[in-house]
């Protein structure tokens, strides 16, 4: 029996193409999910544990205050991940430097796990 006369032969390098399309895939995939940083991974990158942390005030509010600050009230997202990026100079005695190498998406991600904690 010559190769091409076996059915299985004659599909081996379709099954090869596809399996090897699939480990690629899969590993783009894992790549892309990885790419995704956690909020907590965000907020050590970006160093705001320097100032801040999850319940007890720093040199910055407390993040539980902060959520407690802004509850209940509309646009708050984006209203600390502008915070976030821009500072701010009105927060009683803090006074928050802008952070523009945070991309709006990033502190968008912050902002929801900082307006998500409770006391």
């Amino acid at each position: 029996m010559r190769r091409y006369d076996n059915p299985i032969m004659t599909r081996m390098p379709n099954i090869c193409i596809r399996t090897v399309f699939l480990f690629a895939l899969a590993a783009l995939c894992e790549v892309a999910w990885a790419a995704e940083a956690s909020p907590e991974a965000l907020l050590e990158k970006y160093r705001c544990t320097i100032c801040h942390s999850e319940r007890e005030a720093a040199v910055g509010p407390a993040w539980a205050d902060i959520a407690t600050h802004y509850q209940g009230k509309r646009q708050a997202n984006k209203l600390v991940a502008n915070t976030i990026r821009s500072g701010a100079h009105d927060g009683g005695p803090w006074h928050m430097p802008p952070h523009p190498e945070v991309s709006k998406e990033d502190a968008a991600t912050m902002a929801r796990y900082i307006l998500a904690i409770r006391n």
